[in-house]
């Protein structure tokens, strides 16, 4: 990442991905406020990462509103946020109920608005760069997927018009749409031979995602020296999205 002090935010730090994330802004020396859903998993992740924590919740406006506060207060400035919250709900429409198919919304796509909504106020003055999370399910269309794949998707449109509205600004926003990334949130897939199996033959490179894959491709975004680029969805889906399952030659 670039040299120098660079102050990020990033939402829902208890996330595998967050963490990766954490761990290479922390070991570049910048600072860093990362929040968590309640007050013992944020003190957690400050003695983890010696940074700057808040408690923020993905419906709750306010308590994202108070964390970029908070980290212009410590920092002084916000270069980077990126919304790690995030959920996955398998099951076909017939099968989600009203509060799942709400829930699935506010956990990836309202918070994500939210986010964006207290970013461009910090940022406004010296530009910046927010990273959203959206899913290779939004790009190829996988059964049983219909409410994550309506708020993923629901991500990239909100990339792309946030892009347009901000650029004038310095602001970048840009989204990564990950396959199965090994993490906590998806444990029952890959730790399931058979379902490991199947998932591990979608992805034409023949392997399940790490964190760290989704952390670099962030942090790359992060990075100041890559200016030029706004309004993208970069998947890391190890050809999921776009790659037929690979075959032997």
């Amino acid at each position: 990442m670039t040299s120098g002090t660079q102050s990020y935010v990033v939402l829902g730090g208890t996330s595998c991905v967050a963490k990766a994330l954490a761990q290479r802004i922390r070991v570049a020396g910048g600072n860093l406020l990362l929040t968590a859903r309640c007050e013992s998993s944020a003190a957690e992740l400050a003695e983890q990462f010696s940074c700057e924590t808040a408690v923020s919740v993905a419906d709750d406006s306010a308590s994202i509103d108070r964390a970029v506060q908070l980290a212009m207060e410590r920092f002084g400035k916000i270069d980077g946020v990126v919304n790690c919250m995030g959920t996955v709900l398998l099951k076909p429409a017939h099968l989600t109920t009203d509060q799942e198919w709400h829930d699935t919304l506010s956990i990836n796509l309202t918070s994500s608005f939210y986010l964006i909504r207290a970013a461009v106020k910090a940022m406004r003055q010296g530009g910046g760069s927010i990273v959203l999370i959206s899913s290779a399910a939004a790009q190829i269309g996988l059964a049983n997927h219909e409410a994550i794949a309506a708020a993923k998707a629901g991500i990239i449109g909100l990339t792309i018009s946030a892009a347009a509205t901000y650029a004038g600004r310095g602001i970048r926003v840009n989204a990564v749409a990950p396959g199965l990334v090994k993490s906590e949130m998806t444990r029952k897939l890959w730790e399931s031979e058979s379902a490991a199996a199947v998932s591990t033959q979608m992805h034409a490179l023949g392997r399940l995602g790490e964190p760290d894959d989704i952390a670099k491709a962030i942090a790359w975004l992060l990075d100041s020296e890559n200016n030029w680029i706004t309004g993208q969805t970069i998947c890391v889906d190890g050809g999921l999205s776009s790659v037929m399952s690979r075959l032997k030659v």
